[in-house]
């Protein structure tokens, strides 16, 4: 975060890497037995694991630009001014169904070894009154990249991916290929708002305007529910539901509203993406704190109820919702994962390692293709 209040802040977030590391690894290799969590590994690469987590929070830190105190202060009190109204909606007032997805372009593309289509799509939606003003993309098309084979009968499956992705190099992050080719999915990769392509300047996302991360959630939910309507139309045999970190809990709400969805699975979910920011904005010294402060103010958790996957049950029967858990996760937490399978009450993989280790483990991507399998 370029401007905390000293160097000496922002020096620290590096400089803190390694014991951080060294802290977290300990800790996780406690676990939390009261809590149903196990202890994590120990060893030099669960270490490694943590300070990759770690370095990335620095970086992400440093290089984000945040606004004032007295800028995050009007936000907040944005968020008071409808908090009332929003939440009195709740998620299902909130969350409409949307109508089904029009499709309005379709181009082959390649990327590496990968053939698939990049697709624009027409989604309708007409965000509460509430944050309608914080709704950036109105009237903008919506975008997916898609490995399809044809024909009906076919399993699909729709991967949301987390913060800072929605680039072509999702198709290998999620492993589309094997998705497609060995699995035998039809693969849907929905660029979210304010990624990719699909980003605008000013807009974050997540961001430090709570109401703005409101907004952007919402119409991510509807964009995917109307994407799942379309798929719907393609006589699949089941649709599946993923999302990585700031997409599990987006994946969490469309398995909650769309009743096309026969099974979810949420890998390292960030469940609060305000808390996760107000945890790490707690290491940018006296200001930092300040700030943390802000993104804790009870307004900001009221606007965020109508997201709140712990506030709706998953359509899905119990053995179809698996999340995979990071012991050691410090990015998010294993207490958010922990906290959504409880909810949950379904399939659990605790991953000995971190939130980046995730994606190069061999384990988890075995545990995950026999959940898809």
């Amino acid at each position: 975060m370029t401007d905390w209040e000293t160097n000496r802040a922002r020096l620290e977030l590096f400089t803190s890497v390694l014991p951080r590391a060294v802290g977290g690894a300990r800790a996780a290799r406690r676990g939390d037995p009261p809590r149903g969590v196990p202890p994590s590994a120990a060893g030099a690469r669960v270490v490694g694991e943590s300070a990759i987590d770690e370095l990335f929070i620095a970086i992400n830190s440093v290089t984000r630009k945040i606004p004032d105190v007295a800028t995050i202060a009007a936000r907040i009190d944005s968020c008071a001014a409808v908090a009332h109204e929003l939440s009195a909606l709740g998620v299902a007032g909130a969350n409409p169904r949307p109508p089904t997805a029009t499709i309005t372009r379709m181009t082959s593309k390649v990327f590496g070894t990968n053939k698939f289509q990049l697709v624009d799509y027409r989604a309708d939606i007409a965000l509460p009154d509430p944050v309608a003003g914080a709704d950036q993309y109105s009237g903008q098309p919506a975008s997916m990249r898609m490995m399809r084979a044809g024909g009906a009968g076919k399993r699909w499956i729709v991967w949301v991916h987390g913060a800072a992705q929605g680039r072509p190099d999702d198709l290998y992050a999620f492993r589309a290929a094997a998705l497609h080719q060995i699995l035998g999915y039809e693969v849907v990769l929905p660029v979210l708002p304010a990624h990719g392509r699909r980003r605008i300047t000013g807009v974050s996302y997540p961001g430090i305007d709570p109401l703005t991360n409101v907004a952007v959630s919402l119409r991510a939910i509807a964009e995917i529910r109307s994407l799942i309507r379309w798929i719907a139309t393609q006589d699949p045999s089941e649709i599946v539901v993923a999302g990585t970190s700031l997409g599990g809990p987006l994946a969490a709400m469309v398995a909650s509203l769309a009743p096309e969805v026969g099974s979810v699975l949420a890998v390292v979910p960030m469940l609060d993406m305000h808390a996760t920011l107000a945890h790490h904005m707690d290491r940018g010294g006296r200001r930092g704190r300040e700030l943390a402060g802000l993104m804790r103010d009870p307004a900001v958790g009221a606007v965020s109820s109508v997201v709140d996957p712990l506030a709706v049950e998953p359509i899905p029967v119990n053995g179809r919702r698996m999340v995979v858990a990071a012991l050691n996760d410090r990015v998010t937490s294993v207490r958010s994962a922990q906290r959504l399978h409880d909810h949950w009450d379904g399939r659990v993989h605790w991953f000995r390692g971190s939130h980046v280790g995730h994606a190069f483990s061999p384990n988890v991507r075995t545990v995950v293709d026999g959940f898809l399998a």
